[in-house]
């Protein structure tokens, strides 16, 4: 058995688990971020289905080089109220 054989084993975290990781992490997410790091095409359908199931998620449009796009991210709240829920587990 080879190793790639065995990492192809373990479950792969869905789209909206990478973005949500993403974003968790206090980082913005553009398209071309979406796409480079993660290979996901459809970065504002994943940020729909994630505000849908409740998380809050701030967006700007901005034009850079004459292109406009999102760029998305947490606010600190948001980011404190997740990170009191971890803490509030008990091991």
């Amino acid at each position: 058995m080879t190793t790639s054989k065995a990492t192809s084993q373990t479950a792969p975290k869905t789209q909206i688990d990478i973005v949500k990781a993403h974003l968790m992490t206090g980082a913005t997410i553009t398209t071309w971020d979406a796409y480079r790091l993660y290979q996901i095409t459809c970065l504002a359908q994943r940020v729909h289905d994630l505000r849908t199931s409740g998380l809050t998620i701030q967006s700007e449009i901005v034009t850079h080089n004459d292109k406009r796009f999102a760029v998305y991210w947490l606010d600190e709240a948001t980011l404190l109220e997740a990170q009191l829920s971890n803490s509030e587990v008990t091991p």
